[in-house]
């Protein structure tokens, strides 16, 4: 490696290096000083943790409050430190590569500074609005700012880090052809290595999940509504009872098109457990780093930039709450649809148009509203192909991008309109109520849309559906933005997402579910990360038109784009880093919280409850017809019956409170933290039919209720 670059201008790059560190400083100052800074990023355990480590100091004020004291310099000393170090690791390693220069300190800090130009005026924008923002009487701003500054922290602080790492490297300025690059001996070896990380990442992954998933069940946290009630489907078409759970209105069909589970048919016949779907569901969503880092490798042409962007899949935080949810909830079909999702994509891409449709088809059975995010697809990828030279377009491609369009908007269309409405005795899909004052049926949303666009345009154009676009592109690095076709092929889905308005009143604790947006604490986000990632995979491809017209034009403010190895990296470290405030998976501060509600002591190590509710288990029948309340409602599931003990009015009781005639047990758990029922005398059966019902003296230490019907 020649270094072309003379050695006075070290000083020069130093002090351009050094700058970047100082307003990147700056920004942590700011947001970790802000008093509602340590509520809103962490608990308050980690939060004094971490501020020590930076070398701040964190008090608690007599309300209970906690104030942060981070001094500007100790941060920056702290940061350089950091920056000096991974300088140092760069240059050894460019030292050992072959044809390495004696000089690549300058080069590393000349080119890292070069890449951080755009971060140094993003800082200083911000923290001009950040101090002025409480000038005003914006309180949307103000708002606007605090929700994106845990985003725009790790997006500085990825950029920072990947810059340096990434620094005197050899990005290719070609037309990023996958296919000539990996043909080379070297390319092969480096694409069998990075696939083997690659691999061994997601096995540790998938480990992970499940590991996590089996100590919430084994804890007595998982949900029946949403999650074992999916193994409870599979229970009663192998005994009979029609594909459904007792939870439902009738047949599962009236609630969702969602058959996708019913493909594991076959291994609940080997195996019936909710478990074994639990495991299958954290592999479908540990596979997916495989199209990610096939579409990544096709576009960029770099076995090493495919292997960064496919890491950055497993730290992706709205990913997480996919596998758990914010209320716990750890099982959804989504989870078996996102994998066909994206190999459909991945196969379209390389022109292997009958597997990606089967793989699309399958993706179809996860819910009806995936067929939105396919159709688009389907529309995607005709823009692309009519976008290129007459000679070059594939009428095969063609046929088949409208074809897939076309049908997915009759599936949906088939499946709102007529299909759901027939299974539920013409009552409109249930979720049209998610939708708040804008109507309670697709007629009314339409009628709203057409009627009153600014109500519509009101809820589009607002704080939340920023906040929303932040959090889903940011672990990516924003790298997606940069192709707003491709990420086009989500706007239905997303502008749907962000019409949604469920109830957000307060609930149980600071922590409380219902106090969080559903997007992407939920679930409902799900088809839209196969379309970010596929966006963010053809944005490293170098040399395009649109590439070269902003290189040209804006040059000093895209720089932090330019480079697929860099903009990959700054991807990995921005999900590394977004994760950090916001996942409840080990690579967030919040599972090692001790005080936290969903850290690891609270939810992973103690199932005491779990151990008590199975020795009652031992001694009821199989043949009973059991009600309980959630939670322990996940583990009676393959009892004759197993119905829902709520206020809850249920069909299977002629929506009459209280529970079904031939019930045989109650169940009532009296130490969950949303448990309405604490002792005997609040129990209405006992209450209002003692002749009825006979109290149980197995109550598993005075956790459970149980009931046993005196016939």
């Amino acid at each position: 490696m020649e270094n072309t670059l003379p050695l006075r201008r070290l000083p020069l790059a130093i002090l351009r290096l050094a700058a970047a560190v100082a307003a990147i400083a700056s920004v942590m100052v700011a947001i970790f000083n802000d008093p509602a800074g340590a509520s809103l990023w962490w608990p308050g355990d980690t939060h004094q943790m971490f501020v020590s480590a930076l070398g701040g100091t964190v008090s608690e004020q007599v309300s209970g409050e906690l104030t942060t004291s981070l001094q500007w310099i100790p941060l920056f000393l702290r940061t350089a430190a950091a920056v000096v170090l991974m300088v140092s690791v760069r240059a050894f390693v460019l030292r050992m590569s072959p044809g390495g220069s004696r000089s690549t300190v300058l080069q590393i800090t000349t080119d890292a500074a070069q890449k951080l130009r755009t971060a140094v005026v993003i800082s200083l924008v911000w923290l001009v609005i950040w101090y002025l923002a409480p000038l005003s009487d914006s309180t949307a701003l103000s708002g606007l700012i605090s929700g994106t500054a845990s985003s725009l922290l790790s997006f500085l602080l990825a950029m920072l880090f990947s810059s340096v790492l990434t620094a005197a490297g050899s990005d290719p300025s070609g037309s990023g052809s996958g296919e000539a690059a990996a043909a080379t001996a070297n390319g092969r070896l480096s694409h069998i290595v990075c696939m083997s990380i690659l691999l061994a990442a997601a096995v540790a992954w998938q480990c992970t999940s499940f590991w996590m998933n089996q100590r919430l069940y084994a804890g007595l946290n998982v949900p029946h509504g949403d999650s074992a009630m999916y193994e409870e489907h599979l229970w009663n078409i192998w005994h009979g009872k029609g594909f459904r759970s007792y939870l439902d209105q009738g047949l599962f069909l009236g609630e969702h098109i969602q058959v996708i589970h019913l493909l594991l048919l076959p291994l609940h016949l080997l195996h019936p457990s909710y478990l074994m779907m639990e495991w299958v569901s954290s592999a479908c969503l540990a596979i997916c780093a495989i199209p990610v880092y096939r579409m990544t490798l096709r576009h960029s042409g770099r076995p090493t930039v495919a292997l960064l962007l496919g890491l950055s899949w497993f730290f992706c935080f709205p990913m997480h709450f996919l596998d758990i949810a914010i209320d716990l909830k750890t099982l959804r079909p989504s989870c078996y649809g996102l994998p066909f999702l994206f190999w459909g994509i991945d196969l379209a891409e390389s022109r292997r148009l009958r597997r990606a449709a089967v793989c699309l088809f399958i993706a179809l059975l996860t819910q009806e509203d995936f067929a939105i995010v396919i159709g688009s697809i389907g529309f995607v990828f005709l823009a692309l192909e009519l976008r290129r030279p007459m000679a070059e377009r594939c009428s095969q491609t063609i046929r088949w991008s409208t074809a897939v369009g076309i049908f997915s908007v009759v599936w949906v269309l088939a499946a709102v309109l007529f299909v759901i409405p027939a299974f539920r005795d013409g009552a409109v899909v249930h979720y049209s109520r998610y939708f708040g004052d804008l109507g309670s049926s697709p007629g009314d949303l339409l009628r709203t849309a057409l009627t009153a666009p600014i109500r519509i345009l009101q809820i589009l154009i607002s704080q939340r559906t920023l906040l929303y676009l932040v959090v889903l592109t940011i672990p990516t690095g924003f790298l997606a933005w940069k192709r707003p076709l491709h990420l086009s092929a989500g706007l239905l889905t997303f502008v749907m997402l962000s019409l949604i308005q469920l109830d957000n009143s307060p609930g149980s604790g600071a922590e409380s579910a219902s106090a969080l947006p559903p997007v992407p604490y939920h679930h409902f986000h799900a088809p839209l990360l196969p379309v970010i990632f596929w966006a963010a995979a053809a944005a490293t491809r170098t040399g395009s038109s649109t590439s070269h017209a902003l290189k040209s034009r804006f040059r000093s403010l895209t720089c932090c784009l330019a480079g697929p190895q860099f903009a990959a990296g700054t991807a990995l470290l921005c999900a590394v880093f977004s994760a950090l405030p916001n996942s409840l998976f080990p690579c967030g501060a919040t599972f090692w919280s001790d005080t936290s509600l969903f850290g690891r002591n609270n939810l992973y190590e103690q199932h005491e409850r779990g151990r008590q509710l199975e020795r009652i288990l031992s001694e009821i029948p199989e043949s009973a017809r059991v009600a309980s309340t959630d939670y322990v409602h996940a583990r009676v599931t393959h009892y004759e019956r197993s119905y829902d003990y709520s206020g809850y009015l249920r069909a299977v009781n002629n929506y009459q409170p209280g529970v079904p005639a031939d019930t045989d047990y109650i169940i009532i758990d009296t130490t969950h933290r949303y448990s309405e029922i604490r002792r005997a005398e609040d129990v209405p059966e006992l209450r209002d039919h003692p002749d009825q019902w006979d109290l149980l003296p197995e109550t598993g230490n005075g956790m459970f209720l149980v009931l046993k019907r005196n016939r």
